[in-house]
């Protein structure tokens, strides 16, 4: 037993992931717009550029020891800049850097570098499928880890706006995904703190949802 790991839900998902037991592309196209399907080719996945995040799990703090107790998450509100994700609700993380020696480490230092918490190797359960996001051309791998207590969150402001903390009963909870209007189309998503979470975000969140639950 990994003893940074004191909850019997995380544990059960922990052992899901490393047997690879996913809710995959089905369930991420659950919370995808309809377009999705069809909005690139297999050659974009080819010559795509890589990148990785973080689905960073704690237990909320007055849960803390209880085995079964609240688990939290956290979403970033990216900062307004030139750029297709400007002021967009995502995971910390960002794209592969020639000097990270594989996915799960550009996901660790992007998390540091974005909302200042030191994950360790150790903390990372295991990965989801990856998605691919047609309007920066990257494919992302979404990794889940696990710290024993909140993390003290100390935003780079340059890239981070603020931050969403998220519990995982609301998530799960079928009656707050419905259909949102997004510039005149209806897509899938669901509120947090009053902020829309929709596209790639909601289809990764969508499949930890499923996967959480097996």
């Amino acid at each position: 037993m990994n003893l940074r790991i004191n909850n019997s839900k995380i544990l059960n998902l922990a052992q899901t992931l490393k047997n690879g037991d996913l809710a995959g592309l089905q369930s991420q196209l659950k919370a995808a717009p309809s377009y999705r399907k069809s909005s690139f080719t297999q050659e974009k996945l080819q010559t795509c550029r890589k990148a990785s995040v973080l689905i960073l799990l704690f237990p909320s703090p007055e849960n803390e020891g209880d085995t079964d107790g609240e688990i939290q998450g956290v979403l970033i509100e990216r900062s307004e800049y030139d750029g297709v994700h400007s002021k967009q609700i995502g995971f910390p993380g960002g794209e592969k850097d020639s000097d990270d020696i594989d996915d799960i480490h550009t996901a660790i230092r992007e998390c540091k570098e974005e909302i200042g918490v030191d994950v360790k190797r150790q903390d990372v359960l295991g990965p989801l499928t990856p998605l691919y996001i047609p309007p920066s051309n990257f494919l992302v791998t979404p990794y889940v880890a696990w710290l024993p207590s909140r993390p003290k969150l100390i935003l780079d402001t340059k890239e981070v706006a603020s931050t969403l903390i998220f519990k995982l009963s609301e998530l799960s909870d079928d009656s707050r995904w419905r259909g949102y209007n997004v510039n005149d189309i209806m897509v899938p998503g669901i509120e947090i703190d009053k902020h829309l979470v929709w596209g790639a975000t909601a289809m990764m969140l969508r499949e930890f949802i499923d996967t959480f639950a097996k």
